[in-house]
């Protein structure tokens, strides 16, 4: 196991693109995402979007990412959409799978919104593809639900809500 304390979260600056392309140009990471790994061009466009997220928002939401001292290990989201409810989020690099990472990041993001009045008073949900059995037992064991479940985007999705 990694030592927890070692996790660093900071925003995703402009020159970072590089480590987020590392993850979703890896099919192995974007399976249970969108089932197909980015092109550089879809990577660059999503980039912008998450930089533009991050420079106009100054709540504690925002595209991070997590490295384990000097390491890159991956991403987390916290982001308000059009509904004003929160999704949560996470990619790691595959070489970072089973050593309980996702729980710390989760535990890390979830404990972001309880330090903020205005984040514990939202919805907060994720959206994962059913068949991911791995991310679906992490939730559940955050106490998120399942509310809903099949075709979006023309992928298989299911929603599940956090009940704190």
């Amino acid at each position: 196991m990694s030592n927890y304390a070692n996790l660093s979260f900071e925003f995703y600056q402009k020159n970072d693109q590089h480590l987020y392309s590392i993850l979703t140009k890896d099919i192995r990471v974007m399976r249970y995402i969108t089932e197909k790994a980015e092109s550089e061009v879809e990577a660059a466009e999503n980039f912008e979007k998450i930089l533009a997220y991050n420079t106009t928002h100054t709540d504690q939401t925002g595209y991070y990412k997590i490295f384990d001292q000097d390491t890159y290990i991956g991403f987390g989201k916290l982001s308000w959409d059009e509904e004003n409810k929160i999704e949560i989020g996470y990619m790691l690099l595959p070489e970072q799978w089973g050593q309980g990472y996702a729980t710390q990041i989760i535990a890390r993001l979830l404990n972001l919104i309880k330090q903020s009045e205005r984040l514990s008073q939202a919805t907060t949900y994720a959206i994962i593809d059913p068949k991911n059995g791995a991310s679906k037992h992490l939730l559940e064991k955050n106490h998120f639900v399942s509310v809903w479940q099949g075709i979006e985007a023309g992928l298989l999705s299911e929603h599940l809500i956090w009940q704190p």
